[in-house]
C-alpha cells in the first residue's frame, strides 16, 4: 500500500471557508482510501487539532512537520479546487524536488 499525501487548502479568513476546506480535505481523504486503496495522510486535518493556527511559531511546527511526511510518502495528490496556497506550494516544491508522483485534483 502506498503512502498518499493530501496538499489541500486549509487556512482561511472566515469560518465558512475554513470548513469548506475541511471538508475538502476529508473527500480527497475518503476518494483516495475507498477509491484508490492506498493510504492516504492528511496531517492539516489533524495537526489543526493539536496546534494553533493563528500562533506563527505552532503555524511554522506543523508545515515543517507536514514538509517532513511529504518526504515519507510516495505520491502528492494536489486539490486544487480552491487554489494553491503558500504551504500547498511549499509541500509540492518538496515533492518534486524528490521526484515524487504528483496528481493533480479538481
Amino acid at each position: 500500500m502506498k503512502l498518499v499525501y493530501i496538499c489541500s487548502p486549509y487556512r482561511a479568513a472566515d469560518e465558512a471557508t475554513l470548513q469548506r476546506n475541511i471538508d475538502y480535505a476529508r473527500e480527497l481523504t475518503r476518494m483516495v482510501l475507498t477509491k484508490w486503496g492506498e493510504a492516504a495522510v492528511t496531517p492539516h486535518l489533524y495537526m489543526t487539532q493539536c496546534l494553533n493556527e493563528a500562533d506563527e511559531a505552532e503555524r511554522q511546527c506543523g508545515l515543517a512537520a507536514g514538509i517532513d511526511i511529504v518526504r515519507r510518502c510516495n505520491v502528492l495528490v494536489v486539490g486544487m479546487r480552491y487554489g494553491i496556497s503558500e504551504g500547498m506550494e511549499q509541500e509540492i516544491q518538496c515533492a518534486k524536488d524528490g521526484g515524487m508522483l504528483i496528481e493533480y485534483m479538481k
